[in-house]
């Protein structure tokens, strides 16, 4: 077959038609990005609402996301040791509970982020005041405006730039169940109230799906190609709520949040996207009319990934699957290939997948580890080569 353009690979790759390699997606923290962009001479690599894609796309992405989720706002913003960021939603956010460091400190710090090797950990934003406790917060709550043009506009430039040659994605996470128990509410809160006072859980989630299919149908009004939604119910060994929680309180709203998005595009591409185990709730979403599912990180039911391609494989694509909590960031150079080996044979077989680690590629992942990554996805992922002859 003939090399196919970005877009197309990954277009035909979600619809389950033949393509000449497995499409490519890496997202990676700004730790990982800064190192890259040293071996590139790539002065902005910016990530979250300012995101330059150059550096990924260089490493063979064929799409590119923009995040403007709950997510976007916070997880990639400077903040400093004991200073609280307030977003748009009015949630707080700090650093986590690893020690910071001066300015002088940083210096010292910055050193090790050096070419080769692991970069030392780097303490996280978290958020740390929710800012929805009781029926009164809710009621007195004012929800963000989904029109907003900053967070819009970006989206006419991107697909005016890149959509000739690549796949455009939208990225509205943390969605639902996520952005109420880690954002709005917080997590002992939401896991508590959803006993005591599912009203309450009820009116946030019904909050922030009015939201989102707005913000939805606003990106999707702009061209974009897919919506990704994400909402991390998956735990390492099985889900954070039972299906049984997640089909009562996640389905019917992302039912009706889809039905709104292709309203506005019945051509347009939905991916679900969660960590940990959601194996679980895979059927559902192909009663959903999920496009993408993923990241497949390989954890509890998700470890079967043969099994799970075998089983639904035919009915959604996936995506992901490369362990990035141990494999990555500590496996030898043999580890790596034949975790991407394992990875293609498992799931790239028969097509309808697009090969991406498991999450964002982190700080304390060896830059030799990425480079072998790449090396081996390019060395496996071509259709009518060993493993995907």
């Amino acid at each position: 077959m003939k090399e196919l353009l970005p877009r197309e690979r990954f277009i035909r790759a979600l619809r389950h038609e033949p393509v000449d390699r497995v499409p490519l997606l890496y997202r990676m923290k700004h730790e990982v990005k800064s190192k890259l962009a040293r071996v590139y001479g790539i002065e902005d690599a910016s990530t979250g609402r300012k995101h330059n894609p150059e550096i990924e796309l260089r490493l063979g992405n064929d799409a590119i996301i923009y995040q403007i989720g709950i997510n976007a706002d916070f997880s990639h913003r400077p903040i400093k040791i004991g200073e609280t960021w307030h977003n748009h939603f009015g949630v707080g956010y700090g650093k986590s509970g690893l020690k910071g460091r001066t300015e002088e400190e940083e210096v010292v710090f910055a050193k090790t982020q050096e070419y080769w090797g692991a970069a030392k950990v780097v303490p996280e934003n978290f958020p740390s005041f929710h800012p929805i406790q009781t029926m009164e917060d809710l009621k007195n709550y004012q929800w963000p405006d989904p029109n907003d043009a900053e967070m819009l506009d970006p989206i006419d430039d991107i697909c005016a730039r890149y959509q000739k040659d690549y796949f455009i994605i939208v990225d509205l996470s943390s969605t639902l169940i996520e952005a109420a128990y880690a954002h709005i509410m917080g997590t002992q809160k939401f896991f508590l109230q959803l006993f005591d006072e599912p009203e309450l859980v009820a009116g946030v989630l019904d909050g922030l799906t009015e939201y989102y299919t707005a913000v939805g149908k606003n990106a999707i009004a702009r061209g974009v190609d897919m919506i990704r939604v994400g909402d991390d119910v998956g735990a390492q060994q099985s889900m954070m709520l039972s299906p049984v929680q997640w089909r009562e309180l996640a389905k019917p709203r992302f039912k009706y949040m889809f039905q709104e998005f292709r309203k506005a595009n019945d051509e347009l591409f939905i991916k679900l996207h969660s960590c940990g185990d959601y194996s679980p709730i895979i059927p559902d979403e192909i009663e959903l009319g999920v496009d993408l599912s993923g990241l497949m990180q390989p954890t509890g039911g998700n470890k079967d990934q043969a099994g799970i391609k075998k089983k639904y494989g035919n009915d959604i694509a996936f995506i992901g699957g490369f362990d990035v909590q141990n494999l990555l960031p500590r496996g030898q150079v043999e580890d790596i290939r034949n975790g991407v080996l394992a990875v293609m044979k498992n799931l790239a077989v028969g097509g309808g997948y697009i090969f991406s680690p498991s999450h964002y590629i982190l700080a304390d992942v060896p830059i030799q580890n990425i480079y072998t990554m790449l090396e081996a996805q390019r060395d496996f992922g071509v259709y009518g080569k060993y493993p995907l002859n």
